[in-house]
């Protein structure tokens, strides 16, 4: 296993790559991106000291899902190999279950996503079916809904570990 540092904006990896590592934060964070550097550019995320990236693509063997992009100097990542991670964990057991929770922490955020979003579709079917319902206009009500999905989701996760996810997945919306 490898010590990386990284310098502030410093790719880790990119979207679309071979994943055949996983890494753990030791120091600093984590920007992760959809479309980097691209007009359609989205933060998904900022992962902190703690906290695994890269853990999906290197169990499931895809490639990346997104763009992993260091937020401040000196941040430094444990590269874990597919060869290394079951000694890692015999060391570590409990890092095997952060990860379970990490993972779960991410599933339970997307079903909420889904969801609220499914709640919307709902309200805006039914404002098109029903004319009288029409007071604000569809474009309003998606950004009222987005402000407060913002609102209640800006908050960070716990663990064991200390503060470990700023979710800032609505970060896109609060830049337009």
């Amino acid at each position: 296993m490898k010590i990386k540092t990284f310098t502030k904006d410093d790719v880790v990896f990119r979207q679309g790559d071979v994943s055949n590592v996983m890494y753990d934060i030791l120091s600093g964070s984590v920007g992760i991106y959809i479309g980097y550097g691209t007009e359609n550019e989205t933060q998904l995320t900022v992962l902190k000291s703690g906290v695994f990236l890269g853990e999906m693509g290197m169990i499931e063997a895809y490639p990346r899902s997104a763009t992993a992009v260091a937020m401040e100097d000196g941040t430094e990542l444990k590269e874990i190999g597919i060869s290394e991670f079951s000694d890692f964990f015999k060391g570590q057991p409990e890092r095997l279950l952060a990860i379970m929770k990490q993972l779960s922490q991410r599933l339970r955020d997307r079903t909420e996503d889904y969801q609220a979003a499914c709640v919307v579709l709902k309200n805006l079917e039914e404002t098109e079916s029903e004319p009288e319902k029409r007071s604000k206009s569809l474009l309003q009500k998606v950004k009222d809904y987005i402000a407060f999905y913002n609102h209640t989701m800006s908050t960070a996760y716990q663990s064991d570990y200390g503060t470990i996810v700023q979710d800032s997945y609505f970060y896109y919306w609060t830049r337009r």
